[in-house]
C-alpha cells in the first residue's frame, strides 16, 4: 500500500489560537500536515528555510509587514513556495500589491471553514485562488 504525499504547510499568524484551529482543522483534511507554525516574520522566515514546506498560510499583516512585502522577503530568500494570505479586512490595495508581489491566494478569515481546504489543493497544484469576498472587493482578479 502506498501513502499519498501529504500536503506540507507553515502557518504564520500573530494569533496562537487561529494557528491552533487552522492547524487542527487541516489535519483532518487527510492530505494535509502542518509542519510549522509561526507567530511573526522572522520566526516564519527560519522555518520556512529550515522546513521546507509545500505551502504556506500567511496573516495579511504578520509582524512586521504586509503580505506582499512579506512575500518579497520570502521570495528574496529563495523561499518559492506558494503562499496563501488571509486577512480580517479586506483593502483592495492590499490585494492588488499582494497579488503583484507574488501571493498565491487571499482569503478572508470568515470563509476558511467554507474554502480553506479547496483553497490549499488549488495553490498547490498551481492554481491561485481568491475568495468570494475579496473578489467582491477587490473586482477583477487578473488570472
Amino acid at each position: 500500500m502506498t501513502e499519498t504525499k501529504k500536503i506540507r504547510i507553515l502557518i504564520a499568524d500573530d494569533f496562537k489560537v487561529l494557528r491552533d484551529v487552522i492547524s487542527r482543522y487541516l489535519e483532518r483534511a487527510g492530505d494535509m500536515e502542518v509542519i510549522g507554525e509561526a507567530p511573526a516574520l522572522d520566526n516564519a522566515l527560519e522555518l520556512a528555510l529550515t522546513l521546507l514546506p509545500d505551502l504556506i498560510i500567511m496573516n495579511d499583516y504578520l509582524p512586521p509587514m504586509n503580505s506582499a512585502h512579506a512575500t518579497v522577503l520570502f521570495r528574496q530568500k529563495g523561499i518559492s513556495v506558494p503562499i496563501l494570505a488571509i486577512t480580517m479586512k479586506i483593502d483592495s490595495d492590499v490585494v492588488q500589491h499582494a497579488i503583484r508581489h507574488g501571493v498565491n491566494g487571499f482569503m478572508h478569515k470568515d470563509e476558511m471553514g467554507d474554502h480553506l481546504i479547496s483553497a490549499i489543493r488549488l495553490i498547490y497544484r498551481g492554481e491561485r485562488f481568491f475568495s468570494p469576498k475579496v473578489r467582491e472587493s477587490y473586482g477583477s482578479i487578473p488570472k
